[in-house]
């Protein structure tokens, strides 16, 4: 019995236009009654009172909309507050941008757009002079290499800066928030795809991390911004995202759907490599290769033990560019043979295990062809990864080298945490 859901929304359905999205029903999907109270609602609804008579900054993109489908851009027009600036990530605040392109400053009805992906990562004095509270609305992917927490972490650097509150809008970790797994980042390495030390898939929403990246002080020196976290109502850590009774909006676009987030973790991996991560393919990140591959032997390769939750089957593809997602995918209009990624059992697979054991498949069927660049040091978090792939090593040994210092992580995580 295959257990993931299969629940999706497609690109075209959701087209964010202007930012002013009220109620959406289209072929897959329907805005209405959701189980899950978002931060965003609760701050509408009760928190008003936070935000009367301020001018205020929004951080956000196109997944800052409530259950019916209302963006905060919106919402808070209509309030009494007054909004005086807008902040947009990585992708842009529309979300139609590849990844990593810079992003130049625009407009939305005289309120200046300024981007945190482009020659600034953190708003600047300058940004934030009109500005008397900050608001942090985004979706995350429970992945420590996905930017927005990065923003997140500089956001609340800016405003301990200027003295202004930072008020974050809890939203479900889409990959569950109680699951725990990976490399603990090494000071040495932090970078916008690693701003802190966490394993790669940190087990929190974006609000219990927000408070352990404010107060925490075990890498050595705590912001101490003025927080406000406003908690989800009716949520479980132990949600997945379709679980939540909220539709699915791609949080980037190479993030097509819940599946693709699930397998993100270990897949990412495949950046810091010469063979594609399926960018430019039709399911980036569950599509995996290279010219130079031997599909079927590149699976026999794979420990059988690792593969459980995932089915894996040989497939041939060609990264093409798409505007908006992949203009200059690696490989691209080559043909490539490699590995395509299903996820049948979403409670036992482990997607990081999977991306180690395949690294070192490729490494050993072909040494000459397989390239291991420092990208991968950034999103391991350190260069170990890197070094014990070309060594040879077994991947159960680089495995259980991954697991240091994951107790004391759980330990200081738990003091943040708000959900049961």
């Amino acid at each position: 019995m295959i257990k993931f859901a299969r629940k999706r929304i497609s690109q075209n359905v959701l087209l964010f236009i202007g930012f002013n999205l009220s109620f959406l029903c289209a072929a897959q999907v329907c805005w209405g009654d959701s189980q899950t109270i978002l931060g965003l609602e609760r701050l509408i609804e009760e928190k008003l009172d936070l935000i009367e008579g301020k001018r205020i900054g929004i951080i956000g993109n196109h997944t800052s909309l409530d259950s019916k489908g209302a963006s905060i851009a919106a919402l808070l027009l209509g309030e009494k507050a007054k909004v005086t600036a807008l902040f947009g990530p990585e992708h842009g605040f529309e979300g139609n941008r590849s990844d990593g392109a810079l992003i130049e400053k625009s407009l939305f009805q005289g309120i200046p757009i300024y981007s945190l992906y482009g020659e600034y990562r953190t708003p600047t004095p300058s940004m934030l002079q009109n500005v008397d509270v900050l608001i942090y609305d985004i979706q995350d992917v429970g992945v420590r290499f996905y930017t927005y927490i990065s923003s997140m972490f500089h956001a609340l650097s800016a405003a301990k800066r200027q003295g202004i509150p930072l008020i974050v809008l809890d939203r479900p970790n889409p990959i569950t928030a109680q699951r725990v797994q990976g490399p603990i980042l090494n000071p040495a390495y932090a970078s916008f795809v690693g701003v802190m030390p966490l394993p790669i898939r940190y087990g929190m929403t974006v609000g219990e991390l927000a408070r352990l990246m404010n107060e925490e002080s075990y890498v050595g020196f705590s912001l101490q911004a003025e927080l406000v976290v406003i908690p989800m109502k009716q949520y479980s850590r132990s949600q997945w995202y379709d679980e939540t009774g909220l539709p699915w909006i791609a949080p980037s676009p190479n993030m097509p759907t819940l599946e693709t987030a699930a397998l993100y973790p270990g897949m990412c991996l495949f950046e810091g490599t010469n063979l594609s991560e399926g960018r430019g393919a039709p399911t980036p990140f569950q599509t995996i290769g290279a010219p130079f591959i031997d599909a079927e032997k590149w699976l026999k390769a794979v420990p059988a033990d690792v593969q459980k939750g995932v089915r894996l089957q040989p497939t041939v593809f060609t990264p093409v560019g798409i505007p908006g997602k992949s203009e200059n995918p690696k490989y691209k209009n080559q043909k490539c043979f490699g590995l395509q990624l299903e996820v049948t059992d979403r409670e036992i697979m482990k997607p990081i295990d999977l991306s180690v054991a395949l690294l070192c498949a490729a490494q050993s069927l072909y040494p000459d062809q397989m390239r291991i660049n420092r990208g991968i040091d950034r999103l391991w978090g350190d260069e170990s990864l890197r070094s014990m792939i070309k060594a040879g090593m077994d991947y159960n040994d680089i495995l259980v080298s991954a697991q240091e210092g994951l107790d004391r992580f759980q330990s200081v995580r738990a003091r943040y945490l708000l959900y049961p």
